[in-house]
């Protein structure tokens, strides 16, 4: 009896751990437009998929927010790799889950991030798109506009980051 609770548990943790609803490897990555800091409109359709029009081979995707300890770890080595993967065709975006462009401000420039392209969804509708659970979580979607691969939790190394990255050459 006690087996079969510990079991029936497990499966319950699997099949509803936060990593299960997010959008896994193969899957079409949602489009969206959202504005970055300067108030400028960034849209995913054009730099993925058909709308290509940005002639990008993909782009790296991250969700974060400044209350994060791990995110604030890792928003400079993914900002550290921007130039060259700029150079690759890739495009490195940032996106800032339900905090006011102040605060995204502030952590931007109290972590010396100045590269990437950096949106705010303050209302948190893309985040629910991509079924994002915990922060942060980092797509790699293909110039097709497929997830390429996904990274949950931090990224604690530019190795990491790279052998990921490397999947949108492909």
């Amino acid at each position: 009896m006690m087996r079969a609770v510990i079991i029936t548990g497990v499966l319950v943790f699997l099949n509803f751990s936060p990593a299960s609803a997010a959008l896994k490897f193969g899957e079409r990555a949602p489009i969206f437009t959202l504005n970055d800091m300067e108030g400028n409109s960034f849209s995913l359709s054009d730099a993925v998929g058909p709308g290509n029009k940005d002639k990008a081979r993909g782009v790296i995707l991250s969700f974060f927010a400044s209350w994060c300890g791990p995110c604030r770890k890792e928003l400079p080595i993914i900002n550290a790799l921007v130039n060259e993967y700029k150079s690759r065709g890739i495009k490195v975006v940032l996106v800032d889950v339900k905090e006011t462009r102040n605060v995204t401000i502030e952590l931007l420039r109290e972590l010396n991030v100045d590269r990437p392209v950096v949106l705010g969804d303050w209302d948190g509708k893309v985040n629910e798109k991509y079924g994002i659970r915990f922060l942060p979580t980092t797509y790699f979607i293909g110039s097709d506009g497929t997830i390429r691969d996904v990274i949950f939790g931090e990224i604690k190394n530019a190795y990491e980051l790279n052998t990921s990255a490397k999947k949108l050459l492909q």
